[in-house]
This record gives C-alpha cells, sequence and structure tokens, in this order.
C-alpha cells in the first residue's frame, strides 16, 4: 500500500462528511486510497514583544561591553566544523534597558536574515558581534522570553546554573495533551489524526518515560525535544519555527523530532497496532461501514495503570472477562467498547465535542 503525505488544506473529500453510512461504492473508494496523517494544534507561541527600532546612526553609537571570546565551533566524527556560532546582542526582553548577548547557529542566522530582510535588522557590530534590531530583535527576544516564562526554564533552574539538569527537567512546562485516533474499514487504515490539545503543562517524566527515553513512539507524541538551557533551547526554536511566524505547530514538532517523513512513521506504528487489535478482536473487522479507534489523550503508562483500575464493574462485565486478562487488553476492550465513528449523524452528536482536524 503506497503513503500519501499531504500538505494541503483541508479537503473535502466524501469521508470528511459526518454521515450515518457510507455506500459500497463510497467504501470501495476510500478502501484504494492511500493512508493520510493530519495534524492539528500549536506546541508553543511566542510572546509579543516590540522594541523601539533603532536608527544606523544609534547603532553605530551604541555603547555594550561583550565578551568575544565565546566563539565556539561544532566538530562532528568526521572531524569537519561547522562555521562558527555568531555572538549575538539584543536587548532584554525583561529590562529595557540591559542587553542579552548569545550564540545562535549559522543556520539560524541564515534563517532569520532570510526572513527579516530590513536595512537594519543585523548590525555588524566592529566589535565581531552582530546587533539585532527591529523585526528581528522582536522576533527573537519574543521566542527567548517564551522560553523563559512559558517554559518555565528560568524558574526550573533551581540552582541557577543556567542549565536544566537532573530532576529540573520535571519543572519544565514543554507538555502538552496529545491525541490520537484514527478511521478505519476492516483491515484498511484510512486517516491517522493527531491532536495537540492544551499546552504548556509540565514535563514530570515518569519513570516509564525515563526507561524508554528516545525510544518514544511518534504516533502518541506529547512533548517536544528540549535543549538545557535557555540559549541553546532558542536556537533549537528558531529552527522548529520553520516559516518563523512564532507558532510552533504539532506538525513542525513531529518533523523536527523525527525528520520531514515521519508521516510514514506515524503509518507503520498505526497500521501494526490495527492488526493487532483485529487478531484480539475479529468482530471489528467489518468492510461494511467506517470505523474510528480513539486512544484519547495520552497519559503516562502509570497514570493507565491506575485509571484502568478503576473503571467500572458494569463496562467491564460487558466483555467476556477473564482473570488472566491483563491490564491492557482490558483497556483495549474498553476502548473498543466506546469508541464512536467520526462520521455518525451530526444530529445524533450534537451533544458530543466535535473536534476539527487539519490536513498536512
Amino acid at each position: 500500500m503506497s503513503i500519501s503525505i499531504s500538505s494541503s488544506t483541508a479537503s473535502a473529500e466524501t469521508y470528511n462528511k459526518p454521515r450515518d453510512n457510507l455506500s459500497a461504492n463510497e467504501l470501495d473508494v476510500l478502501k484504494k486510497k492511500p493512508t493520510t496523517v493530519e495534524t492539528s494544534g500549536d506546541i508553543y507561541t511566542s510572546s509579543s514583544i516590540h522594541f523601539k527600532e533603532l536608527s544606523l546612526s544609534e547603532l553605530k553609537n551604541e555603547k555594550i561591553d561583550v565578551d568575544t571570546s565565546q566563539h565556539t565551533y561544532v566538530t562532528h566524527s568526521d572531524g569537519t566544523k561547522n562555521d562558527p556560532n555568531r555572538i549575538v546582542v539584543m536587548r532584554d526582553p525583561e529590562n529595557n534597558n540591559k542587553y542579552v548577548t548569545l550564540e545562535l547557529s549559522k543556520t539560524s542566522i541564515d534563517q532569520l536574515k532570510q526572513k527579516f530582510d530590513g536595512a537594519n535588522n543585523f548590525f555588524e557590530r566592529s566589535d565581531g558581534t552582530l546587533r539585532l534590531n527591529g523585526e528581528a530583535e522582536d522576533f527573537v527576544t519574543g521566542w527567548m522570553q517564551n522560553i523563559r516564562t512559558d517554559r518555565n526554564y528560568t524558574k526550573a533552574d533551581a540552582d541557577g546554573n543556567g542549565l536544566i539538569e537532573g530532576d529540573e527537567a520535571n519543572s519544565l512546562t514543554i507538555k502538552f495533551e496529545s491525541q490520537t485516533n484514527y478511521d478505519y474499514i476492516g483491515k484498511k487504515v484510512v486517516k491517522i489524526n493527531l491532536v495537540a490539545g492544551a499546552n504548556y503543562q509540565s514535563l514530570l517524566l515518569s519513570e516509564d518515560e525515563k526507561e524508554f527515553g528516545d525510544n518514544r513512539n511518534i504516533a502518541f507524541f506529547d512533548n517536544a525535544q528540549y535543549e538545557n538551557s535557555v540559549e541553546k533551547e532558542l536556537d533549537h526554536t528558531i529552527q522548529m519555527d520553520t516559516d518563523l511566524n512564532g507558532t510552533v505547530t504539532l506538525d513542525e514538532s513531529l518533523s523536527d523530532e523525527s525528520g520531514p517523513d515521519y508521516r510514514k512513521d506515524v503509518i507503520t506504528s498505526i497500521k501494526e497496532f490495527h492488526e493487532d487489535l483485529l487478531k484480539k478482536y475479529s468482530k471489528l473487522n467489518d468492510d461494511s461501514k467506517l470505523q474510528n479507534y480513539d486512544f484519547g489523550y495520552a497519559d503516562s503508562v502509570s497514570d493507565k495503570k491506575k485509571n484502568a483500575l478503576t473503571i467500572n464493574t458494569f463496562d467491564l462485565l460487558t466483555f467476556d472477562y477473564q482473570n488472566d486478562k491483563n491490564i491492557s487488553d482490558i483497556m483495549e476492550q474498553l476502548q473498543i467498547q466506546t469508541a464512536k465513528s467520526t462520521y455518525a449523524d451530526e444530529e445524533s452528536n450534537a451533544t458530543k465535542d466535535a473536534g476539527t482536524n487539519e490536513s498536512v
């Protein structure tokens, strides 16, 4: 089966319309279409910062003391070196009378120069530093302030050494509610929906998440990769915000995590899950209707176990419950029981919350 990666806006295809039943012809059309992945939601939004833009004369006459001995190079395993990072100077978003000096990579600088091409946005000082001004300064300081406050980097750095180390990471507010669901017809996975809900939640890594580390499933992604300092995270964020519009979307964050072809990994993961699901519950393998499997909002593994243990007895009795069934099986059964079609009649679903999906 081929894999389709769409970059169009929300489509108006037949299966996107709510309805009770699809005709046999409509179902056949969907079965032949490649599986798609749609994402919606934002991870981060930069703070609104605006400084008075300085003239060329004002920039030339600024008195700023900068330590220019901090130039660094990134050395790769093959011995090659990147161009040196640039020491950048800009006003402090928390104090208009102070300056911030930090390093940004050549990649980030090049991105910024392509986006903000005003005459005085980038001023080369005689001391070798790059002074940001105008739109460029507003943009970069907006992201810096977001990292400091919205993502809680300043407060999370409990010992004040400028680095997020050990358990300090738990205080970062970089997590978001992740919701995954998919539409299917029998064995065919039609469309996978990845949604980012409420954001800026405490990271609070569970023991399970610490154990799995980087081996997390891209289909259940609930926090972006992050760096251990404001300076590094600022450079990282500028590169995540590929269109430099002040917002990092779920799509941009997933691309940063696993590359631009991350949808292939999502499709592979969900298809593997779906195959296992049909092996356990053969009645779901129904080619006569379009169905939806909803994982709900992702919790930590420990939270899922706790929630499973508090499910009421009536729900469990609707299945042929066996003593040897584990927590995972019970959770899957209950999800199936409550699974709803996203294409049900609008009137019957009037009292339910309806999510929107943005094609990417």
